[in-house]
């Protein structure tokens, strides 16, 4: 025993010395690694007027992206009040403040263009409020430039209505294609006992066809169902083969209570008012163009009035809608931003993942990219292939508190010290030091408990590790504006932005009967009119009628 503390006195010494050294290396490491992250990011933005700050470093340099850097794939990690929509208002907008500067200058110079699809509604109505600031802000000729790029698709909007008809005819896409993807989404809302079989499935197909030929909006169906007469008409002026082979052969052969369990489900889609007149109208958006064009474009699924279930179906319609325009843009110069808040309700389901990889993958080619909001990716991806797509093919994120498995998706870029000192377990035990995996697993762990606004960024194209940031400040749509709140509200109420329709000018059930009667007129395939005090049967009734026949 005392032998072995004549040894620990004769090296002591040369222990501390080599322990002193040890630290020393390490110290002169972390400085070398935090001159050359400060060296990076200093010239990340070095001579370009247009970029956007992404947050400051706890040394006070700010991290600050160009355009061309930022207009890329990205991800924003965080839990619910993290700050992942405070990150989003505060790129759109630097945005919107730099398209307010092009329009008062006489200079072109490239403007950022962006859409938001949010699942939740918040998001949508924040943003709104910042377009309105800066339109408060700009000369009529300037204000009326960006208001004709302003482009707001509301489906809780029930007086201002958003065209959307899904089974509008469109030039690039064949009817047949149109219509297999709206089944497939449509059914995708249904599952257990309320699954859409291949017979309604078969059966919608050649409805939605015969409509589609006719310009007939979806809350047509049900008029068709029970307007026999009509459809037959309809059918014998199609010039769809395929379809009138099927109504003149096979539809009378199809079950009562099949037809009546499609239109049930039908008619579900069409519970909500405002979604139900945007589904009315004669027409879709045309994302290919409005992309082209840098148009901002809005889009909000959720509402009070509207269904989880059919929230989730508008934006599956959507996010196919946008996918096919994105592979069809001509303007690849001007790059598109989309951002998919509440990404995780998205990628609910198989369809919408498997879009999601196509276009992180393939978008970017054609000038559109896309950040994803989220509070938890790994549980809304639990399919591994999907999730390291979607990781490979991000080109920045930001990282604010989270769980530990979302943290360490950015496991890779923590950086690490080795100075880290493990928990003792009384005072005088010795100093001791965590390993490399011990330090990381701490320093995921920290991300758990990150405040308010607080993240780590990594850059994964310009740098190899994360920098811890602050974001920054939004200022309020009124700072921006520079008025009060009575002057901002009564500008908001008098200035109307979006190209939307009033809703008077929506074509009723009605009205597009009557379109069909003075088309079909002229080759005498009149149709009745229903004689007064006897209305056509209601679904209602139909469902009763089936049911007391099987009663019988």
């Amino acid at each position: 025993m005392r032998g072995i503390r004549i040894t620990q006195q004769l090296f002591r010494r040369r222990i501390n010395q080599e322990t002193e050294r040890v630290l020393n290396e390490y110290a002169r490491f972390v400085r070398r690694r935090e001159r050359k992250v400060a060296k990076a990011l200093a010239n990340l933005s070095g001579g370009v007027s247009q970029s956007i700050i992404l947050g400051v470093t706890d040394e006070g340099q700010r991290l600050e992206l160009p355009l061309d850097k930022l207009w890329t794939h990205g991800l924003v990690l965080g839990a619910s009040g993290a700050g992942k929509s405070y990150t989003i208002l505060w790129i759109l907008s630097r945005a919107l403040q730099l398209i307010s500067q092009s329009l008062n200058s006489s200079v072109a110079a490239p403007v950022p263009a962006f859409g938001l699809l949010d699942a939740k509604g918040e998001l949508f109505e924040h943003a709104i409020r910042y377009l309105y600031a800066y339109l408060y802000r700009l000369e009529p000729t300037a204000r009326e430039a960006l208001n004709k790029k302003i482009v707001l698709i509301d489906f809780s909007n029930s007086e201002f209505i958003a065209p959307y008809n899904i089974l509008a005819h469109r030039e690039y896409l064949s009817d047949e294609l149109m219509v297999a993807d709206r089944i497939d989404t449509i059914s995708e809302q249904f599952s257990g006992l309320s699954e859409m079989s291949v017979r309604m499935k078969m059966i919608a197909k050649y409805f939605f066809l015969l409509m589609a030929e006719f310009d007939l909006p979806l809350t047509f169906f049900e008029r068709l169902c029970l307007d026999n007469m009509l459809l037959q008409a309809l059918v014998e002026k199609s010039e769809n083969a395929q379809v009138q082979d099927y109504f003149l052969h096979r539809f009378e052969d199809e079950s009562r209570s099949t037809l009546l369990a499609l239109r049930q489900r039908v008619d579900s889609i069409q519970v909500s008012e405002s979604v139900r007149l945007s589904l009315s109208a004669s027409s879709v958006p045309n994302f290919t163009a409005l992309q082209d064009q840098g148009c901002l474009i809005l889009i909000n699924t959720a509402g009070r009035n509207i269904t989880r279930g059919i929230s989730q179906m508008l934006q599956s319609l959507t996010l196919s809608d946008i996918k096919q325009s994105i592979f069809r843009r001509t303007n690849f110069k001007q790059k598109f931003l989309w951002t998919l808040d509440e990404t995780q309700e998205v990628l609910k389901t198989s369809t919408n993942r498997e879009h999601m990889v196509d276009l992180l993958t393939m978008s970017r080619s054609f000038g559109s990219f896309f950040v994803l909001l989220t509070q938890s990716l790994t549980s809304a991806v639990r399919d591994s292939d999907i999730l390291n797509s979607i990781m490979s093919n991000v080109r920045w994120i930001v990282m604010l508190r989270s769980t530990l498995r979302d943290a360490e998706l950015i496991a890779p870029a923590i950086p690490l010290t080795g100075t880290l000192h493990k928990p003792k377990h009384h005072p005088l035990e010795p100093i001791k030091y965590m390993s490399e995996s011990e330090e990381l697993r701490t320093r995921l762990k920290e991300i758990t408990k990150l405040p308010d606004r607080h993240a780590y960024c990594w850059l994964k194209a310009d740098l190899h590790t994360a920098v811890k940031i602050t974001t920054p400040r939004v200022p309020s749509p009124l700072e921006i504006a520079g008025c009060t709140q009575e002057e901002f509200e009564a500008f908001m109420v008098s200035e109307q932005i979006g190209q939307g329709v009033p809703r008077e000018k929506i074509m009723t059930i009605e009205q597009h009967e009557e379109r069909l009667r003075a088309m079909l007129r002229p080759q005498k395939l009149y149709l009745p009119v229903a004689e007064p005090g006897k209305g056509r049967p209601t679904l209602v009734s139909m469902l009763e009628e089936e049911y007391a026949k099987k009663q019988r």
